[in-house]
């Protein structure tokens, strides 16, 4: 009787302790199964291996290598040089250039993290002569980066496929628009900033000659259309997600090699750190499995189905308070934890509502960007402050004002099916 209540609190206690999110779900797992009595331990290692044993998720650590790649071979640097040429001589134009670089390395990487480490060093550091605030630079590299799981591919969206049983290739496809979105509303945000706003900008740098836009095209654009080649092979079926993610290490590896920044003795630990990252993300992984077995096993699921079938709330309203309920939770859950508790539990009870598990997929996605920016667990601030070299409550303060355009976004895709649904009925016809 008493099980369930013992099981989430001792998960909430252990991330009250600061205890990593895998082992706070393993352990509470376990303390679960020795109150119950009645299952075996056994099923523990059971779970997990079978959890992870997916070839989907395979693309993660690809992806995640990638990425690493990428910003060790000087190809996000390129990438910041080639939007520069084109808008960084407009007022605020280093902004507007974080956002536009992010929305083109999402399309390689899917990863906010590799965003903010890598293209977001770069960001500051030029923000930060040019004379930009630093908790501004940092307030809009950490929002910026938020697009990166959004515009495929992205790493939030297999494993949400993985857990929902839906198409990846949809998911992905039905990101792209949420994403553009996305980086539109905050390029506004630093439009009504710098005109309306109390907002000043540093004076415009000169702007660039056409030769000199022709030349840093010329550099750049090799890693620019590589989300052309990840992308438009997934999306025309001609590859797999998994298969992509290898042709993203491939090509990542062939520009490192050919711009001549990417030596032979510095892939020991471009693999070593992809690797550490790639284990903390399985950890979750496995240990949300377990999370999972134990929501299906109590009926979670069916408990909520019943309870959202018999209210009297309207649609709009129960998926407003879906909405900031994980919201709630990215406050102090991990993205990938939050796929893992959410998935099993509301899809039952949102296809009731008639929403198509593609646009569910797609707007927790998006749900799950704004726990980014957000106390006390907003990861892409940490790292952003950490660099900008300001304190983390401060970039919190400057980031928040960014994640209500992010906001509004995340209303249109609850609420407007064709703003998620509208590409993947294109590219595949209308299905699941």
């Amino acid at each position: 009787m008493f099980n369930l209540p013992v099981f989430f609190i001792a998960f909430f206690i252990l991330i009250c302790l600061n205890c990593p999110i895998g082992y706070s779900m393993l352990l509470s797992s376990f303390t679960y199964l020795v109150f119950r009595g009645t299952v075996s331990l056994s099923i523990i290692p059971e779970r997990i291996t079978s959890g992870i044993y997916s070839f989907p998720l395979l693309a993660i650590p690809l992806f995640i290598l990638a990425g690493h790649i990428m910003n060790t071979a000087g190809i996000t640097r390129r990438i910041f040089d080639f939007c520069l040429a084109f808008v960084g001589h407009v007022r605020g134009g280093l902004a507007y250039v974080n956002v536009l670089a992010s929305m083109v390395f999402a399309g390689i990487t899917g990863s906010s993290m590799a965003d903010v480490a890598g293209l977001g060093a770069v960001e500051i550091r030029a923000m930060r002569e040019e004379g930009y605030d630093a908790g501004y630079s940092a307030a809009i590299t950490a929002a910026s980066s938020c697009i990166g799981p959004i515009i495929p591919p992205s790493i939030i969206m297999i494993v949400i496929g993985v857990m929902a049983e839906v198409s990846i290739g949809r998911l992905f496809a039905a990101g792209f628009l949420p994403g553009v979105m996305m980086g539109m509303s905050l390029m506004l945000l630093i439009y009504y900033q710098g005109a309306f706003g109390n907002r000043n900008f540093p004076k415009s740098r000169a702007k660039m000659s056409w030769r000199q836009r022709v030349a840093a095209t010329f550099r750049g654009l090799p890693a620019v259309i590589s989300p052309v080649i990840i992308l438009g092979g997934i999306l025309l079926g001609i590859v797999t997600p998994t298969e992509a993610g290898v042709i993203a290490v491939m090509y990542s590896l062939f520009l490192g090699l050919i711009y001549k920044e990417l030596k032979l003795k510095n892939l020991f630990p471009v693999f070593l750190d992809a690797a550490i990252a790639t284990g903390v993300v399985m950890l979750v992984i496995a240990g949300a499995q377990m999370f999972a077995w134990i929501v299906t096993i109590e009926r979670i699921a069916s408990i909520v189905y019943i309870f959202i079938q018999s209210s009297v709330m309207s649609r709009w309203l129960i998926l407003l308070l879906i909405n900031l309920g994980v919201i709630l939770l990215g406050c102090v859950i991990e993205g990938i934890a939050i796929v893992m508790i959410v998935v099993p539990v509301l899809l039952p009870a949102v296809t009731a509502l008639g929403m198509n598990p593609v646009q569910f997929g797609t707007f927790l996605s998006v749900n799950i960007m704004i726990g980014l920016m957000t106390p006390p667990v907003g990861m892409s601030v940490y790292v952003a402050s950490n660099i900008a070299g300001i304190s983390v409550m401060e970039g919190f303060r400057k980031t928040l004002p960014f994640a209500v355009p992010i906001f509004v976004v995340l209303l249109l895709t609850t609420y407007i099916p064709a703003v998620s649904l509208f590409l993947p009925n294109l590219i595949f016809g209308v299905g699941k």
